[in-house]
C-alpha cells in the first residue's frame, strides 16, 4: 500500500549531492554577512567615540568663571562629567595614609595610596595595571596612577597661585573646582589650608562624580603634620 509519504517522496524526486557552485553560493552569502555585521559594529562604535569626544570638545571650550563667581549650591554641576555614579558616603576604618587622613570614602572604593605625598582612592577591585585599559577609564591597582580614580596631595612646590575656576563650598571654607585648559582626563578642587598651602583632590572625569560629591568628600580630608609637597 502506497502512502502520502512514499507518493511526496516520489514527487520530489533524489535530493542528489550538491554541486561545487551550491557550495561556492553558500560560502560567499555567509562571508558577505559576516561583513554587514563588522560593518555595523564598526559603525556603532565609531558613533558612539564621536559623541564622547564632541562632549569632550563642548566641556574644554566652555569658558570658566572667574575666581569671583558666586559659590555652587549643594547639587549644582560646575562641568559636565561623563555620567553619574552611585554615591554613598561610608566611615572609612581602614589604616590611614601618612601624609593624609579621611573620615569617609565612597562606598565600593578603597584607599590604595600611603605615602606622606598623596592619598590615591580607586573603586574596589582595580584590575591590575597591565591589564587596565590603556589611557582609559579603567582603574588599575598601581596607587602612583590617577586612571578612573581620586588622588589627594598638596599643591606642587613648582604651582603657585590658584587657577582660575569655580568656586565651591566645601564644609565650612571655600575651594576652587578646576578644570584647565586642555585638560581632558579630570578636575582638580584647590582647598586653602592654614598653612596657605592648597590641598588638591584631582577628580578622575570618567567616574562622574559632581561638584557636591566631590565637595562632600573633601569635607572629611585631613591634612598631616608629615604631608608632603611633590615637584612637577
Amino acid at each position: 500500500m502506497t502512502t502520502l509519504r512514499d507518493q511526496l517522496a516520489d514527487l520530489a524526486g533524489s535530493p542528489g549531492e550538491p554541486t561545487t557552485a551550491q557550495a561556492d553560493a553558500d560560502l560567499a552569502r555567509g562571508r558577505t554577512a559576516l561583513r554587514r555585521r563588522r560593518v555595523l559594529q564598526t559603525a556603532t562604535g565609531s558613533a558612539f567615540a564621536i559623541a564622547v569626544a564632541a562632549a569632550a570638545l563642548a566641556f574644554t571650550t566652555t569658558g570658566a568663571p572667574g575666581p569671583d563667581s558666586a559659590p555652587l549650591a549643594a547639587g549644582t554641576t560646575a562641568a559636565a562629567t561623563t555620567g553619574t555614579v552611585s554615591f554613598d558616603l561610608v566611615a572609612y576604618t581602614g589604616k590611614q595614609p601618612a601624609g593624609f587622613s579621611v573620615d569617609k570614602i565612597p562606598s565600593g572604593w578603597e584607599v590604595q595610596g600611603i605615602t606622606e605625598s598623596a592619598l590615591t582612592l580607586a573603586p574596589v577591585g582595580a584590575k591590575p595595571r597591565n591589564s587596565a585599559e590603556p589611557l582609559g577609564n579603567v582603574a588599575d591597582d598601581d596607587p602612583s596612577s590617577f586612571v578612573g580614580k581620586v588622588g589627594v596631595m598638596l599643591q606642587s612646590l613648582d604651582e603657585k597661585g590658584t587657577p582660575r575656576g569655580d568656586r565651591i563650598e566645601v564644609g565650612d571654607r571655600t575651594g576652587t573646582l578646576v578644570k584647565k585648559q586642555g585638560d581632558t582626563d579630570g578636575r582638580t578642587l584647590y582647598l586653602p589650608q592654614p598653612n596657605g598651602i592648597n590641598l588638591q583632590v584631582q577628580v578622575w572625569d570618567g567616574i562622574g562624580w559632581t561638584p557636591a560629591q566631590i565637595a562632600e568628600f573633601a569635607a572629611g580630608i585631613h591634612v598631616n603634620p608629615n604631608a608632603e609637597q611633590g615637584r612637577g
